[in-house]
């Protein structure tokens, strides 16, 4: 019989959140729902398991029953936390891993089926989604425990990009542009993004989440 994939999801919840006065992201409410809800009802019906990537206070993230995973790592942007991710996906013996920022509320009900196989990320029109990627965990693990133990002062720049770690991997770029109608990678950076995913989020209610 052929070796079906153990396919992991994983929530990237350790931005600071700057542009949105720190805000913690996964909080900020969408039609009534915290951002997290919208991520993770999503992933649970393409993922076996769930993991969410953040530091501080774990207990936070209690109502949801899932590991929360630290950063080792830091000062390096959101690869460590995907670092963090893929350690855990591998030690529970998982085969790939969907990483998803907290941020992005209406990722697809069939993200991980359009991003088969792994390597891949999404993009939409001309807008890189680096983050929403599915990610082959002991080779990308592999791979990102050594760039993340390169970094110097000098390669900096380089070596903390997302793009990087995909580049290495010959990650394919999947378009979801021909799929849907807006951009179901739309996250939130600033204060008028979370306007724009509040309209769209009144919307998905209205039309019972059909299209996403």
């Amino acid at each position: 019989m052929p070796h079906m994939l153990k396919i992991a999801g994983l929530v990237l919840a350790g931005g600071q959140g700057r542009r949105m006065h720190y805000a913690d992201k996964a909080f900020m409410e969408i039609d009534h729902k915290p951002c997290i809800e919208w991520v993770t009802t999503r992933l649970e019906r393409q993922c076996a398991s769930i993991a969410i990537s953040a530091n501080g206070n774990a207990q936070r993230f209690d109502a949801w029953n899932y590991p929360v995973l630290a950063d080792t790592y830091f000062d390096v942007g959101p690869l460590a936390g995907l670092l963090s991710g893929l350690e855990w996906a591998e030690a529970a013996g998982f085969d790939a891993l969907l990483s998803v920022p907290v941020d992005t509320p209406f990722i697809p009900h069939d993200l991980v089926g359009t991003l088969l196989p792994a390597p891949s990320y999404a993009v939409y029109a001309e807008q890189r989604h680096s983050l929403v990627a599915l990610w082959p965990v002991s080779q990308a693990r592999a791979l990102l425990t050594a760039q993340l133990a390169s970094v110097t002062e000098q390669n900096r720049k380089q070596t903390t990009r997302v793009c990087t770690l995909a580049n290495a991997l010959n990650a394919r770029a999947m378009d979801f542009s021909h799929l849907y109608p807006f951009d179901p990678f739309v996250n939130i950076n600033t204060p008028e993004d979370l306007h724009e995913v509040r309209t769209l989020g009144q919307a998905q209610a209205g039309s019972g989440s059909r299209g996403t």
